[in-house]
């Protein structure tokens, strides 16, 4: 797994996968056929007119399928994830985004941006109890043609991570593969955000997010 604590710089660690539909019911239907598992219901973002299904990748860490909310009023703004992008939802659904979480997010995006990538600003949103701040840049567009990780800081979460309190069908990412035109961009930002364990990153002319998942059934096969 993607995990590291920096212990020259701020905590910076893996946190999430993001799956990307044009509804809910098309990213439940597309990770049940992936996984044999149906994803429960997480909540919805009113700020950003989203709403998504979500299930723990483990105790500090999930997977999360996210939509346009149609009964929510839209936002004033694109929403992140690119879910207003027509050429993004053409490819829907997919593994849009992965997103690592830090204790200092202001931090991160200073120094994303002293290599020339804007990684948003830091934006709060809360639902519940919960209290977070997303990097979100001013068009919903993720960084380097997609392929950067998108940047949160909980900052009010309980005592515990919000995975350990999602339902845990036993679901895993055993591992994540970036291909990317901008490799040695997003390898150089990897390293300046402190993250010791990167994903595997291949050159390649286009840009896609694969994640690779384990479930009980495949690893009682082992």
């Amino acid at each position: 797994m993607i995990a590291s604590r920096n212990d020259t710089g701020p905590m910076i660690t893996f946190d999430h996968i993001a799956i990307a539909a044009n509804t809910l019911a098309e990213g439940a239907a597309y990770m049940r056929n992936l996984t044999g598992l149906t994803f429960p219901k997480g909540g919805a973002h009113p700020d950003m007119a989203t709403h998504n299904l979500v299930t723990a990748l483990g105790p500090d860490t999930f997977a999360e399928v996210i939509a346009i909310n149609p009964d929510a009023t839209p936002p004033n703004r694109p929403r992140w994830f690119e879910l207003d992008n027509p050429v993004a939802q053409a490819k829907f659904p997919c593994t849009q985004a992965w997103l690592l979480r830090t204790d200092d997010i202001d931090g991160c995006i200073r120094k994303a941006a002293k290599l020339g990538i804007d990684l948003g600003t830091a934006t709060p949103f809360r639902r519940d109890a919960l209290r977070w701040r997303f990097a979100v840049t001013a068009d919903g567009s993720i960084p380097l043609d997609g392929a950067a990780p998108l940047l949160l800081q909980w900052d009010e979460t309980g005592p515990q991570h919000p995975a350990s309190r999602m339902a845990d069908l036993g679901l895993r990412m055993d591992s994540l593969t970036i291909d990317t035109p901008h490799a040695d961009r997003l390898t150089a930002l990897l390293h300046a955000l402190g993250l010791q364990n990167l994903p595997t990153i291949r050159q390649s002319k286009t840009t896609k997010i694969d994640a690779l998942f384990s479930t009980p059934a495949d690893r009682g096969k082992a």
